[in-house]
């Protein structure tokens, strides 16, 4: 497959041609100043004609307002994934937030935006087939492209504050666009989204959040200077990253970690506004520049954007596979032991 192609089946898995064109992705004029989940806009019944969703679901798509990792307000988009038959439980029916995993940095590659919902049985289908009601942020920056007043949202990829506040408004703001929900909830992630969910679990130390009963943690990227640095990851992460070194970090510029080459696949990427599928051809050796992890708004960056070592509200079980090709089991296993060394009451269960 080439880049062309990649990019023609990229599309053709989209339900609507294009984010940019969708007036549900549009943001309200007048919510600029809307609080932290403030539900902005609600499609009660989206139609399913236009996904490739399991047999016996349905869908909700909703807008509300987070925000950033520096604590300036930006709107979101959300779907919600509706079983047939709820679980039995007190209060109103079973909620899992739902955290994905990497779908690119683009608007276009949003979750809410993908016939599959990005994960289907990797996750949402299978936890709505069980009778949870499925609430999945598409985090800031995927989906909804600008904000109120027309400003560009970035997505501030594997970020862990950013992606925990999306989480949590994410919840409120279904709350109350259906009054049926139960209070009581569990955040699930996996990769990007494991390391958002563990985000989740350090932010409820600050800012409880009523009904949350636990975390689970999938593979979750961890901090990315504690990979190696020569990883074959690496490339990928930093290409989506450059959006957020760009933006909350004004002396960064990509030329000076991403060789000639990585730049080429870089503007590449932006130009298609593509996703993941294109991103696996644009990868190859030689796109970074040797003593790229030395860089000022790497280390900057690496400060605030991780997680491990802090404390952690509730239970939280991390699944982490042996042989997973992508996050690096050492670095997993690094930040748990930092965390119980740091704070040993914490309850983390761990398998391997």
């Amino acid at each position: 497959m080439n880049v062309t192609n990649a990019h023609e089946f990229e599309q053709s898995y989209k339900p609507r041609p294009s984010v940019a064109n969708d007036s549900f992705y549009s943001v309200p004029p007048a919510s600029a100043n809307a609080s932290a989940g403030t539900l902005l806009k609600l499609e009660e019944e989206t139609n399913t004609t236009l996904y490739t969703l399991a047999p016996n679901l349905a869908l909700s798509h909703f807008m509300y307002q987070s925000k950033t990792s520096q604590g300036t307000l930006v709107p979101v988009s959300a779907y919600i994934l509706w079983p047939y038959a709820a679980r039995p439980h007190d209060g109103g029916y079973p909620v899992v937030a739902w955290s994905h995993g990497t779908s690119d940095s683009s608007p276009e590659c949003a979750p809410s935006n993908t016939q599959n919902l990005w994960h289907h049985f990797q996750a949402p289908y299978q936890l709505a087939l069980l009778g949870y009601v499925v609430v999945a942020t598409d985090y800031a920056g995927l989906g909804v492209a600008t904000d109120a007043l027309g400003k560009s949202i970035i997505h501030e990829y594997i970020t862990g504050p950013a992606q925990a506040n999306d989480v949590y408004c994410s919840v409120i703001a279904a709350r109350k666009a259906f009054s049926e929900l139960s209070q009581d909830f569990v955040v699930i992630g996996s990769s990007e989204g494991g390391g958002s969910a563990w985000a989740f679990a350090e932010k409820l130390i600050q800012e409880p959040l009523e009904g949350y009963l636990g975390t689970v943690a999938l593979s979750p990227i961890i901090r990315m200077l504690d990979l190696p640095p020569h990883e074959a990851i690496i490339p990928f992460l930093l290409i989506y990253l450059t959006p957020t070194l760009q933006r909350n970090y004004g002396d960064f510029h990509p030329e000076d970690i991403f060789t000639p080459r990585g730049m080429e696949s870089l503007q590449a990427l932006y130009q298609l506004n593509a996703c993941s599928t294109v991103i696996y051809q644009l990868i190859g050796p030689d796109l970074l520049k040797e003593g790229w992890q030395n860089n000022t708004a790497i280390q900057e960056y690496q400060k605030v954007g991780g997680n491990g070592g802090k404390e952690l509200e509730g239970p939280m079980l991390v699944i982490q596979g042996g042989s997973d090709p992508i996050i690096h089991t050492p670095t997993v296993e690094a930040a748990i032991k930092e965390t119980m060394q740091n704070y040993p009451s914490s309850q983390i269960e761990y398998h391997l």
